[in-house]
């Protein structure tokens, strides 16, 4: 079946990441990590507003907290923030050193806060880490050696977390112990070193399947818990970046994209690049966990 993709917000994105949907508000929220700013879509009314940040904080991902606002994954740490008033970020934690900034990350089921870091610009290192932030604020580390972390994601029944790495062109899966915390036996879920596309963003749906958005080939894939491809979305751009699922009933998959590094006349082949879409492949997803930090 050939789903219904809708370019909802022509935002022209540098490099827009981490679409979260919000059921107490029934927004859709994103990130533009190089502008930077913080990006809202209201499907009811089809309106869209960005709101700036500090021109010195980058921020790799958000997460929503129990306490109604948001964690912003930065290169300064983990922050506290509210869009809709005044107040300036708050920090929460800070589990990184100078020069490396926090990426990717996703919340489980218990409110802890899983997140990449790495470093940014060129050239590019392998000196990311990986932490699990608790709700203490507590930062626990991982494992080290990343580049470029994305794709952080957990299975409906809590016990695989995803994880991939764009440079290695990998997506890991590790076990999952939920009540303590715990990630092991790390192997590998899916190996696109072959292939043109790099893996970015990923969530999972009510079918306990992996979609993951990928960068050069602008597609969705859907993975089964085991590994093997379920479907193929091509959507009408080059880069494809993050996924989640949104709307009232969790059936519309939200996709942002990007733009970065390409020249002019790229840009003018690509049109809707760094837009944000709607993909409605007849598929829910499930509610995304806050932080209780």
């Amino acid at each position: 079946m050939q789903p219904e993709i809708e370019c909802v917000v022509r935002g022209g994105d540098v490099l827009g990441e981490a679409p979260l949907w919000d059921e107490r508000s029934k927004r859709l929220w994103w990130i533009d990590v190089r502008r930077p700013v913080i990006q809202c879509y209201d499907p009811a009314s089809a309106k869209h507003f960005a709101v700036r940040l500090s021109s010195e904080m980058t921020v790799g991902s958000i997460a929503l907290r129990e306490a109604g606002d948001f964690a912003l994954a930065t290169n300064s740490g983990l922050y506290a923030y509210d869009p809709e008033n005044t107040e300036p970020p708050r920090l929460l934690a800070n589990p990184e050193g100078p020069g490396i900034r926090l990426n990717d990350g996703r919340c489980d089921r218990r409110g802890r806060f899983w997140v990449g870091s790495m470093k940014d610009g060129m050239p590019r290192t392998d000196a990311g880490n990986f932490f699990r932030i608790d709700p203490d604020l507590s930062s626990h580390h991982q494992f080290g050696g990343v580049y470029l972390p994305n794709s952080v994601a957990f299975s409906i029944d809590d016990r695989t977390l995803y994880f991939a790495d764009t440079h290695y062109a990998i997506i890991w899966a590790f076990d999952f112990d939920l009540d303590d915390g715990v990630i092991s036996n790390r192997r590998v879920f899916q190996d696109l070193s072959n292939g043109p596309g790099l893996p970015d963003g990923s969530t999972v749906d009510a079918d306990n399947c992996l979609w993951n958005a990928v960068l050069m080939t602008g597609e969705l894939v859907r993975y089964t818990p085991q590994g093997k491809v379920d479907r193929r979305i091509k959507l009408p751009v080059t880069h494809a970046t993050c996924a989640a699922f949104g709307g009232a009933d969790l059936s519309t998959i939200y996709v942002t994209s990007h733009t970065q590094r390409m020249s002019p006349e790229e840009v003018a082949r690509d049109p809707l690049g760094g837009g944000l879409f709607a993909v409605r492949a007849g598929v829910q997803g499930l509610p995304e966990a806050r932080f209780k930090g």
